[in-house]
């Protein structure tokens, strides 16, 4: 065995070597009827400049150090999010949200890892609001969570399983968090996942591409706002 260091391996190596190592998986077979968009924790907590992590990174002296963040979230993420929520709902693909809030007011079932973390939030405060420019409509599913993947402390796979889904396209926050928790739950309950790269978001962008490349490896299917509306659209 040739022992090859690390920092010898770069990105694009790095690529094109996971590309070889399994073989690639298949387009899922999207029907309105089997498919729903899963939209992960676009809240004023994780996702506002003036509420949650804003109002932390600012007391804490490194709220211009996610200047990309926010960008990002809000001249990338969101009107990318906002195109793909019109397109399910406009063909009848399901859209559920996530979001992290406790379900008690006092917060007393927040996970220890949570209350470690400081990042949970009870039901009725701001930082629960899913942001306005990707609010739940009409009936659509809201799961609070308190843990980084939605199924761990949801009942999100009941749900998908009595409503017949079989794919589901991910979005959301954090692309190296629970974004990629998720997409690891989900591929591991034989879902077929779609993780749309450019309608998900992270602190830095090292770490979004990181993500974007584990996750592409061998649990999801990478694909563009672009091309996932247009694979929509005909159904």
């Amino acid at each position: 065995m040739v022992d090859v260091p690390v920092k010898s391996i770069v990105d694009e190596r790095l690529s094109r070597l996971l590309a070889l190592v399994h073989d690639p998986l298949p387009e899922p077979n999207l029907r309105k009827a089997n498919t729903a968009l899963l939209i992960i924790d676009v809240q004023y907590l994780t996702c506002h400049p003036d509420w949650g992590m804003g109002i932390k990174a600012k007391e804490k002296g490194f709220f211009e150090d996610l200047a990309w963040y926010w960008e990002r979230s809000r001249n990338v993420m969101i009107p990318n999010l906002q195109r793909l929520i019109a397109t399910c709902r406009q063909v009848g693909v399901e859209v559920i949200h996530s979001r992290i809030a406790t379900l008690t007011l006092d917060g007393r079932d927040t996970s220890r890892r949570y209350k470690a973390l400081g990042v949970s939030t009870t039901p009725d405060a701001k930082e629960a609001e899913i942001l306005p420019e990707v609010a739940p409509q009409g009936d659509e599913i809201v799961l609070s969570k308190l843990t980084s993947s939605v199924f761990n402390s949801t009942t999100l796979d009941t749900v998908l399983h009595n409503i017949g889904i079989q794919n589901l396209i991910v979005v959301g926050l954090a692309t190296d968090g629970c974004v990629e928790s998720t997409v690891r739950s989900a591929t591991e309950k034989d879902y077929s996942v779609i993780l749309v790269e450019d309608a998900c978001g992270t602190i830095a962008p090292q770490l979004h591409e990181a993500a974007v490349l584990i996750m592409g490896y061998k649990d999801a299917i990478i694909k563009s706002t672009d091309e996932m509306v247009a694979a929509l659209e005909v159904l």
